[in-house]
């Protein structure tokens, strides 16, 4: 146990102080009742209201207690909030009475305090793990007016700056009510001219970085998708003005959840910021019968004092070690060759021998066999949901691949899109009423397809017995698990009218219950995520699926921006890119196989690229990148990942990052130039977060240099001629 770690209540200044080497995040409870927040920041050993202001009245505010005229719950910063209170600000909770009204208010019952983290049932939640000590507050409020009451849960792990919070409703009453809002989390903020951090994009453009200034009013991502969506990822957050990679403060939320999300920053006439995160309340509504429970996803709120590189390194750092499979946090991840560009729908068994033939010999560790395999499946409009081998594509059925595989010592893996479903498919004939709609209104198709209800416990069900058949019959060892459309018409035959509102958050739930079965039943199988790439990317799927695709988006120099967002959040391991071939089958780019190679190699690294009509020269390549992967393939996954040249400023023809491992002896750095320019033949590149005192060796230059001196004075580097080239400085210490 850290000694360091500790949550304690100060019963003579009634302060909650939840604290450890690195962080502390402090409330008062003011008059018994409500929960004020004080700081949230770098590690305090002591705290005497040094912060707090005078209590002043003001004019027309509504008070709680009218022989106290200077507290009024507009003005004070909280760390929950009730509507119709006098808090006019975004609220953290709306629940509506049989009686039609929303009115409530939950006010200080008692506290708690749990050495661990809770286990959130049915949803995925940062690790209890063993080796890593935790403690919970757990605060307790009650509306007595209709026996609700509401737990406020607040962990903290000893070696890392987050805080995890999340809420659970308990109707305790004798009548069923209806949330209407339910935020994981609440916090108000004195305004200390901060920016805003958010991430947006689309289909082939995920991840792109969101920076502006702070305004009076509401700023809010989120998600009505269904999904977490490329549009808005659950990533929101304040920054100092003056917040580089390197230094500032950061405060960031991130939601531990793949579906429909909110995600907002208000700044107050007073200004004061308030920052919330959760379920969006758009098309939610949740009937909460006497007895019920309702758990909120959990958020991770973390605190940053050097700048993104440092919120980053605390996000990487909780994800490996507390949120992703145990089975899969340290493994090596295998180098993989996708058949989808390769083939796209033109798949056959004779193809993939021959592809598995030649992946074997230039050094590939798994063969991937994506979509077209089944049904009568040679476009994107059949076949959804029957999940049979293509039997005029593979006769003999997949078991020759396999053999085939495992003779030239190859894995297999397959491709699913398990959530959807074909118009014309048998499955659609058999089950017309699994399929999500509206009564009377016709169903919109997307990418030709419709979504199966995971509302339904007879649809998870046969999901689960679909993936199990092929894992137990097959030597299958990878399964992609793709989802290439949103929800439209959001209802389920199965919910009564009252209940239509939980469909989106029930979706969700029967998805996570397909992936915890799936992943529990077969620990040792790579499950990838995947939602036209990046559609889907969040810690939720993380918590089931390892790694996931990002982007569908090859292209080396969209993919530089792409990479370089997601990993704001995730770490090298958890992110896949893929060498693909030239001309861009996206963009029509034509980039050297030298940039492809590092761009794809500064992550979990696989391949794209038809290799059945290969020169001998590109074979050479080929075969050397991937024995080099394998020799770097620890530091890459596993090593710490920093930011050190970003793509996305303007002013700025570069990008670069470095990956140095945990004892600072070994580095790579990647270097990426976007135009070549003739008055621009060297660049001085600063590299900080190795150590100052050891000496490195430049293999590419063969010289020797401190650490201290590549971090002050930069190393020089010479620029290539021509577009879009790249850079790899490996450094070792002597």
């Amino acid at each position: 146990m850290n000694n360091n770690l500790s949550i304690k209540y100060d019963s003579k200044d009634h302060l909650f102080h939840l604290s450890n080497d690195k962080v502390s995040y402090i409330i008062e409870l003011v008059e018994n009742k409500y929960l004020i927040h004080r700081y949230w920041g770098s590690k305090l050993k002591n705290y005497n209201f040094s912060n707090k202001p005078v209590p002043q009245k003001r004019t027309f505010a509504a008070v709680p207690n009218d022989d106290k005229p200077e507290f009024s719950l507009e003005i004070e910063p909280q760390e929950f909030s009730c509507p119709h209170q006098g808090d006019y600000r975004e609220s953290s909770l709306e629940i509506k009475l049989q009686n039609g009204y929303s009115v409530s208010n939950f006010l200080y019952q008692k506290y708690e305090i749990l050495d661990d983290i809770p286990t959130l049932v049915e949803l995925p939640h940062i690790r209890n793990e063993k080796n890593i000590s935790a403690k919970t507050l757990v605060i307790h409020l009650i509306d007595n007016i209709n026996n609700i009451k509401l737990m406020l849960f607040y962990t903290i792990l000893e070696n890392n700056s987050s805080i995890l919070r999340s809420t659970k409703i308990i109707n305790q009453g004798k009548d069923w009510v209806y949330i209407d809002k339910a935020l994981s989390a609440s916090l108000d903020m004195n305004f200390d001219n901060q920016d805003s951090i958010s991430l947006y994009g689309s289909h082939q453009k995920e991840f792109q970085i969101n920076r502006q200034k702070i305004s009076h009013g509401k700023y809010s991502i989120g998600s009505t998708r269904g999904a977490s969506s490329p549009q808005y990822p659950p990533f929101l957050g304040l920054c100092s003005s003056n917040a580089t990679e390197h230094s500032g403060e950061i405060y960031a939320m991130n939601l531990i959840y793949s579906g429909n999300h909110f995600g907002q920053i208000e700044l107050d006439q007073y200004y004061h910021i308030r920052l919330s995160m959760g379920i969006h309340p758009d098309s939610f509504r949740w009937k909460l019968n006497p007895g019920d429970t309702f758990q909120t996803p959990e958020v991770v709120l973390t605190y940053s004092k050097d700048g993104f590189n440092g919120m980053s390194q605390e996000f990487h750092n909780l994800y490996t070690q507390n949120l992703i499979n145990p089975n899969w946090r340290t493994k090596k991840r295998p180098l993989l060759i996708n058949s989808w560009e390769m083939c796209y729908f033109d798949i056959s068994e004779e193809k993939m021998l021959d592809i598995i033939t030649s992946a074997s010999e230039l050094g590939f560790e798994l063969i991937v066999l994506d979509d077209g395999w089944f049904g009568k499946r040679n476009n994107s409009r059949s076949s959804l949901g029957d999940w049979t081998v293509n039997t005029e594509k593979f006769p003999n059925g997949l078991q020759p691949l396999i053999q085939h595989a495992q003779k030239n010592n190859v894995s297999f893996g397959i491709w699913f899109e398990p959530e959807m479903i074909s118009p014309n498919s048998q499955l659609i004939k058999e089950h017309p009423d699994w399929v999500v709609h509206v009564p009377d209104y016709e169903p919109m198709l997307g990418r030709h397809q419709l979504v199966l209800d995971l509302t339904q416990k007879d649809v998870q069900d046969y999901i689960i017995d679909v993936l199990k058949h092929y894992i137990k019959n097959y030597s299958i060892s990878y399964i992609k698990w793709d989802m290439n459309r949103h929800i439209t018409e959001p209802g389920s035959v199965t919910l009564p009218s009252e209940q239509s509102g939980e469909f989106f958050h029930r979706y969700i739930l029967g998805l996570y219950r397909i992936l915890n079965e799936l992943t529990s039943s077969f620990p040792d199988i790579l499950f990838e995520n995947c939602s036209s790439g990046g559609g889907r990317f969040d810690p939720g799927m993380t918590y089931f699926m390892p790694q996931t695709w990002c982007s569908d988006n090859s292209d080396a120099l969209d993919r530089q921006k792409i990479q370089y967002g997601a990993s704001y959040l995730y770490p090298s391991s958890a992110i896949t890119a893929h060498v693909s071939d030239v001309p861009n089958h996206q963009t029509n780019r034509i980039i050297p196989f030298s940039t492809r190679a590092s761009v794809a190699s500064s992550v979990n690294m696989g391949y794209e690229m038809n290799i059945l009509n290969l020169s001998e020269t590109e074979k050479t390549d080929i075969k050397q990148h991937l024995q080099w992967y394998k020799n770097n393939r620890d530091l890459i996954l596993f090593g710490e990942f920093y930011r050190l040249i970003s793509p996305f400023d303007s002013n700025s023809n570069h990008c670069s990052w470095m990956i140095v491992n945990k004892e600072k002896t070994s580095a790579l750095i990647y270097f990426f130039t976007k135009s070549f320019d003739v008055c621009e033949l060297s660049f001085s590149l600063k590299i900080p977060y190795l150590n100052p005192h050891y000496i490195y060796h430049d293999k590419c230059s063969d010289k020797y240099y401190s650490g201290e001196e590549l971090a002050h004075a930069g190393l020089a580097i010479n620029l290539k001629e021509g577009d879009y080239s790249a850079i790899e400085i490996s450094l070792t210490v002597i």
